[in-house]
């Protein structure tokens, strides 16, 4: 299929999760207040983190492996023995540092230490399921996935509110169920292409983790960059500021779902060498505009819509409104760090986001005590937009690209 046929069906699936998981926020951060809502953002973003380090090898490596080499049963087989195994060693890693987290969780991570490496192991499980997809170029399946998950997500913390119930455990519960009946779904539509299961293969699973290896320090960066502001937050002003926070995030993250489908999009074409006559570039192009678009849209409609949708959060507002440059440079660059990393992720793919979470990070320390939430968001989107320049200067190194082309009408060859 065409790029933009698999984009059309990526788009038109991510709409819906958006809107799903938008409600699904609404709810949450309404029902718990900000305290509440502030601490399940910092609980999902260390399983996130947690499901990164251990698991983001296995599911890059995966979708380059399955896209060079046409072996997506060996591929498939890996990461079902894998995702056993890591229950084991999540749960024993949750269990002997519950105490050391109780900083970051709170007191309740010394009784719910379980649900960390619940949601660690789900959340692995589904996204190496896809990584399969991904490989193969199965985009309808791959795309499905994601609505499985959203769906059962928001369906458990309805029933969970309906029945008075909804705290931040069972909100945890329905996330760690919800992502795995996604990868039950995920490797239930491998099946027709993968095969009779046949207990892994050691050299592809050597050769995804070599590429996968250079992936994850990549990506884990990268998602500290997006993410440390949250720790730094309740570290300086408390889980209630992180609460506010997120309602911010929840419209970043809307503006980042198109540059995050277009690229997972590309990646299947250049895995497979089907990226001809520069086309991550005339992607990011049209990122850059719905970026600008999707910019403007939020910083004059931002108070009415979190009004609207938020209104206990009016101050998540001037935060969100610092992030806005920022966020353009971020699509921008994520498209081109896509075709970067369908490269074998070159050294920059690990400098560069290294450099902007350590800028990041620093900024973050000197302006939140400072400047508060807004600060927080100063900082990210300074910190995007160093990393967006340095993955865009790489990129015009390896096409051979000069600064006026990156913008320049005339197709480019």
């Amino acid at each position: 299929m065409t790029f933009l046929h698999n984009l059309s069906i990526n788009a038109l699936s991510t709409g819906l999760v958006f809107g799903i998981g938008l409600i699904n926020q609404v709810l949450l951060a309404n029902y718990l207040g900000a305290a509440g809502y502030g601490q399940l953002a910092l609980w999902t973003n260390v399983a996130l983190i947690a499901a990164l380090v251990l698991g983001e090898w296995i599911r890059r490596g995966s979708t380059y492996i399955v896209g060079r080499e046409n072996a997506a049963g060996a591929a498939r087989d890996n990461a079902l023995l894998y995702a056993v195994l890591l229950a084991a060693i999540t749960g024993l890693a949750a269990w002997v540092g519950r105490s050391a987290l109780v900083g970051i969780l709170g007191e309740e991570v010394l009784v719910y230490w379980p649900l960390l490496a619940l949601l660690t192991t789900c959340i692995v499980w589904q996204r190496s399921g896809q990584a399969v997809l991904l490989g193969l170029d199965q985009v309808r399946s791959y795309a499905l996935v994601p609505i499985v998950f959203i769906v059962c997500y928001m369906g458990g913390n309805i029933l969970l509110w309906w029945t008075e119930v909804l705290q931040m455990s069972t909100v945890l519960c329905a996330f760690a169920l919800a992502a795995a009946l996604a990868a039950l779904a995920a490797f239930v539509l491998l099946w027709k292409h993968a095969g009779t299961f046949r207990w892994g293969n050691s050299a592809i699973l050597k050769r995804t983790l070599s590429v996968g290896s250079r992936g994850t320090v990549s990506v884990v960066l990268v998602f500290l960059l997006l993410k440390s502001d949250f720790f730094l937050l309740q570290y300086f002003l408390g889980e209630a500021a992180v609460g506010t926070y997120r309602v911010a995030v929840n419209f970043a993250d809307m503006m980042q779902r198109l540059p995050d489908v277009a690229g997972a999009v590309l990646l299947a074409k250049v895995v497979r060498s089907e990226d001809r006559s520069r086309l991550s570039l005339r992607v990011a192009r049209g990122v850059l505009v719905f970026s600008l678009g999707a910019a403007l849209f939020l910083l004059l409609l931002g108070p009415w819509i979190i009004g609207l949708l938020f209104p206990a959060y009016p101050a998540s507002y001037a935060p969100l409104a610092w992030m806005l440059p920022g966020l353009v440079f971020l699509g921008f660059g994520s498209v081109l760090n896509t075709k970067l990393a369908g490269l074998g992720y070159p050294p920059v793919t690990q400098w560069a986001p290294a450099l902007a979470f350590a800028t990041n990070a620093a900024l973050n320390i000197y302006l939140i005590p400072r400047l508060g939430l807004e600060g927080a968001a100063l900082a990210t989107s300074l910190s995007y937009a160093l990393w967006a320049t340095c993955i865009t200067w790489a990129y015009m190194r390896a096409e051979a690209l000069g600064w006026r082309d990156l913008f320049a009408l005339k197709p480019t060859t």
